[in-house]
């Protein structure tokens, strides 16, 4: 008997391929559910900066220099200088924004209006000093000089700047 298959009975037989058969058609159900699912959690987890770190601005700064791609993440800082340039304000985790240790948080014109909807305060009494915690892609950004006609000089310094999606992505903390 050695060599030889064991006979299946037809209803073994029947049974089996019913059972095989059920089986695959609920994972190929499933399958997509599960993919779907899966690629949703890792893009909620890429967009919020799942995992428990929290980037100072040093921290932030290092990790870009690592992955020129940028971070996703939070990052917390304390705002020490506010500017603004064509429309856009930046906050700064230090007084010289052209310094290479300085984080710097980019909002765009409507979401600074937004964020300053509710305040009667001007943007640099209502953020300096604060700490805040800010949700985005920080990315490392050439600045390029300019003469005083607008025209680029040639000249240029890099910055890690932080870009975020809406207003809900900034946080004043207490």
């Amino acid at each position: 008997m050695s060599g030889r298959k064991k006979p299946v009975s037809v209803t073994e037989g029947y049974i089996q391929k019913t059972v095989n058969k059920d089986c695959l058609s609920k994972k190929r159900k499933l399958m997509p559910r599960f993919l779907t699912l899966s690629a949703f959690s890792l893009l909620i987890c890429g967009l919020t900066g799942c995992g428990p770190q929290i980037y100072t601005p040093e921290t932030a700064i290092s990790a870009v220099h690592a992955d020129p791609s940028g971070v996703v993440g939070k990052f917390r800082m304390t705002v020490r200088r506010v500017g603004w340039s064509d429309g856009s304000m930046y906050l700064d985790s230090a007084q010289d924004y052209r310094d290479p240790k300085t984080l710097v948080v980019a909002i765009r014109g409507a979401m600074a209006k937004d964020l300053l909807r509710n305040t009667s305060q001007s943007a640099e009494q209502y953020f300096m000093n604060r700490t805040i915690l800010v949700s985005g892609i920080a990315q490392r950004v050439p600045v390029f000089w300019l003469n005083d006609d607008g025209t680029p000089t040639g000249k240029y310094y890099f910055q890690t700047q932080v870009f975020t999606g809406d207003s809900e992505d900034l946080k004043i903390l207490p």
